[in-house]
């Protein structure tokens, strides 16, 4: 049989020990942070994209149910209120409610729409006032600003 007497747990073992574990944590940790990737900007940007198309599908359904200009017929009394032009609306992934503006002429059937969070840290960077129709690839959200700009289509 064989045994080993004096056996000690020496200083060199505790330090080969700590770098060990320290070694086994990194590599763990860092596995575990690719996992865990925060999504919530990609979310706050599909979010935006579908508040975007539900925002233009009231703004012309209001429009078509407005009455002709030279008067006529009534409006239906569910049509009183005129269409949405800027405001918030919903919740991004933070909590907090998206914001929207329709960029372009109250009359238009298809005007740009600007829907956007303030990102992660609440505060709104970007300023919609500076989207230019004639070159609307300019037209960029600032700091943490997650959002979509849903373009009018070209007319014919």
């Amino acid at each position: 049989m064989f045994h080993q007497a004096n056996q000690r747990f020496g200083t060199l073992d505790l330090i080969m020990l700590v770098v060990l574990c320290g070694t086994v944590s990194s590599v763990v940790g860092a596995s575990i942070a690719g996992f865990t990737k925060d999504t919530r900007p990609t979310r706050a940007r599909s979010s935006a994209e579908a508040l975007a198309l539900q925002i233009r599908a009231q703004h012309e359904n209001a429009l078509a149910s407005m009455p002709p200009a030279g008067g006529g017929d009534r409006a239906p009394a569910s049509v009183e209120v005129p269409p949405l032009t800027d405001g918030q609306i919903g919740r991004d992934p933070w909590g907090r409610q998206f914001h929207y503006s329709v960029l372009g002429p109250l009359t238009d059937l298809r005007p740009a729409i600007a829907v956007w969070s303030g990102g992660a840290n609440g505060k709104v960077d970007s300023d919609v006032s500076e989207f230019d129709e004639a070159a609307p690839e300019k037209f960029h959200f600032r700091g943490d600003d997650v959002g979509f700009l849903s373009l009018a289509a070209t007319k014919k």
